[in-house]
């Protein structure tokens, strides 16, 4: 059955669609409110929950304990293998009889898992979603916008949430024919003749995917969205300008995960704005402790709703971030990411334990090829098989010599202090299923970092 054809649960979402997505726009304190009233509502619901509930009573919590967003801290974290390992009874109050999907994980972090959803969250946060649009002008009824997911198999969040959970229950109200659902795993050529022929306003995909297409669209493209926005993997500063200059838009990062729903957005200030009144984040240091301004360290999310598989202070996304105490003067009032550093699993890690986030990585590469702007570099990719030995691919539209490819490896020599042997090479990137990863690393990151803190 249709749940919108319930009028308690349509007021319910009428309720969220007027109210959440223009919070952003209020005051600090009027969020920090929200954010209170929230934060009990959904330790309250988990506490029915055993895995939260065996957690919370192990070190002595109850739901009273907590009384607003500033003790989030007194509550332990959770990690992918408490998910797992509670999979499917104990992350969902007993006798759960609500309409539910599940939802997994890529495992691209590792390990793939999996979570309920019901149709409340899923259209919530489809509507902190619409907040991104809003933000640049784009309607969601109105523009035609093309989104490359995946949608290769059931259980994906693109496949489960957004086209059977959310379009399918409101195609009987909404016509969806200014959206056009592409998969990612099409060859490129493809992807762009579908794009061009649909001319959407906006366009949302993977940094790798959209990197392959606007090598196409330099070359015989004349589709030209307003904006792209760029999800699911590091944008580098390379790749946002080769896209940029390739469609004549600005692209955009968008932070979204299956667990965290639309997590941070770029404005049009190209400042990251957390969506802290969905998706509370917390920067946690290696000893659990908060990391200060500007310092990385582990992404640890809150999702304030409560319904199906709750997700408190879950460190399992395993990302790299950092805070700024900065102001934006788009007009939003949340609080901004200085930087997405990436999948800690993607960081390169040099002898000596030293981490160099994905984010950060391709630094020197970025000011070489601006120093040779004749060559047109359309991708590149790290491959790490081992700590201190890192390879260098880079792919360009017409050979660039070995005297840049030697370039390339003093700066990285350089970069890297001489904790790492570099080799550059001018070869095809390696791909992982369906895209080119900007980095692939087969080392066990988490053993590293145990191993020097010994």
């Amino acid at each position: 059955m249709n749940p919108l054809l319930n009028p308690l649960f349509s007021a319910r979402i009428l309720k969220h669609y007027l109210t959440d997505i223009k919070r952003a726009w209020k005051s600090g304190e009027e969020i920090k409110r929200y954010q209170d009233k929230a934060i009990k509502k959904v330790v309250r619901y988990a506490y029915n929950i055993p895995l939260y509930h065996e957690k919370y009573k192990k070190v002595g919590i109850k739901p009273e304990d907590i009384r607003g967003i500033k003790d989030l801290k007194k509550l332990p974290v959770i990690t992918k293998d408490d998910i797992i390992g509670g999979y499917p009874d104990k992350i969902l109050p007993k006798n759960y009889k609500k309409e539910k999907i599940s939802v997994s994980t890529s495992g691209s972090s590792g390990k793939a898992i999996t979570i309920f959803k019901d149709a409340e969250l899923i259209m919530v946060e489809a509507i902190f979603a619409l907040r991104q649009l809003f933000t640049y002008g784009i309607s969601w009824r109105k523009d035609k916008i093309t989104n490359i997911g995946d949608f290769s198999v059931p259980k994906t969040s693109d496949e489960e949430c957004l086209r059977k959970g959310l379009m399918r229950n409101l195609s009987p109200l909404f016509s969806f024919k200014n959206y056009q659902n592409l998969y990612t795993g099409e060859e490129v050529n493809i992807l762009l003749n579908k794009i061009e022929e649909f001319s959407p306003k906006l366009i949302i995909g993977y940094t790798s995917v959209l990197m392959g297409i606007a090598y196409l669209r330099k070359k015989y493209g004349r589709v030209e969205p307003d904006y792209i926005i760029s999800s699911g993997e590091v944008l580098d500063n390379y790749s946002r300008k080769y896209i940029e200059e390739a469609f004549n838009c600005d692209v955009l990062n968008l932070y979204a995960t299956t667990e965290g729903g639309s997590i941070a957005f770029e404005c049009l200030e190209k400042n990251f704005h957390i969506n802290s009144d969905f998706s509370y984040l917390e920067i946690l240091d290696e000893n659990f402790e908060e990391a200060g301004e500007n310092e990385h360290g582990n992404v640890v999310i809150t999702r304030l709703h409560a319904s199906a598989t709750p997700v408190i202070r879950y460190i399992g996304l395993n990302d790299i971030a950092s805070i700024s105490r900065d102001k934006c003067n788009c007009g939003q009032n949340t609080p901004l990411l200085h930087s997405l550093g990436g999948r800690k699993k993607d960081a390169i890690i040099l002898e000596g334990g030293a981490i160099i986030p994905p984010a950060t990585l391709p630094m020197p590469l970025v000011e070489i090829f601006e120093k040779h702007e004749s060559k047109a570099i359309k991708r590149y990719q790290f491959i790490q098989d081992r700590v201190g030995n890192v390879e260098i691919r880079i792919e360009a539209e017409e050979e660039v010599g070995e005297e840049f490819l030697e370039g390339i490896r003093n700066a990285y020599e350089k970069f890297f202090e001489g904790r790492a042997k570099v080799e550059v090479r001018e070869k095809e990137a390696e791909k992982v299923g369906y895209s080119y990863p900007m980095v692939i690393s087969k080392v066990n990151i988490e053993h590293e970092i145990q191993k020097n803190i010994k």
